[in-house]
């Protein structure tokens, strides 16, 4: 039995979409839930410019029928880069334009391995939402 496979096949594209249009856009590398240690050593050189993203419960939306929504964190890290206010724009105008609803975002740092050296980060909270059950 064949269920949901229209909404399954919306996930996925979600998810490319993301993936391609963060890349092209501000041309780092996005990853899903993790990087790996190969990854990181290999594909980045161990720089801290990268993003991850992961994807949480979904719930119904109050408003539609047969709609849910689920909650998408993006972790965005970004060694030696001056702005970040405008890197914060273009990553949420980038997701609205491809089905993500903006929430909220928030800046911050993490500590570059085990050296004392720190990174700027900024976590985004964004929906999307996909039929089900049609």
């Amino acid at each position: 039995m064949v269920v949901n496979e229209s909404s399954k096949a919306r996930l996925e594209k979600l998810n490319n979409a993301l993936i391609n249009n963060l890349e092209s856009t501000l041309g780092i590398k996005v990853y899903q839930d993790s990087v790996s240690e190969d990854e990181f050593k290999v594909e980045l050189k161990g720089v801290y410019h990268y993003i991850i993203f992961e994807t949480g419960g979904m719930r119904r939306a109050d408003d539609k029928k047969f709609t849910l929504l689920q909650d998408v964190l993006i972790r965005f890290y970004a060694e030696n880069v001056d702005d970040l206010d405008g890197t914060q724009l273009d990553v949420i105008t980038t997701l609205e334009s491809c089905g993500y609803q903006f929430v909220s975002s928030d800046k911050g740092y993490v500590q570059k391995g085990q050296e004392d050296a720190y990174v700027d980060s900024i976590e985004f909270n964004f929906t999307r939402s996909l039929k089900y059950g049609i």
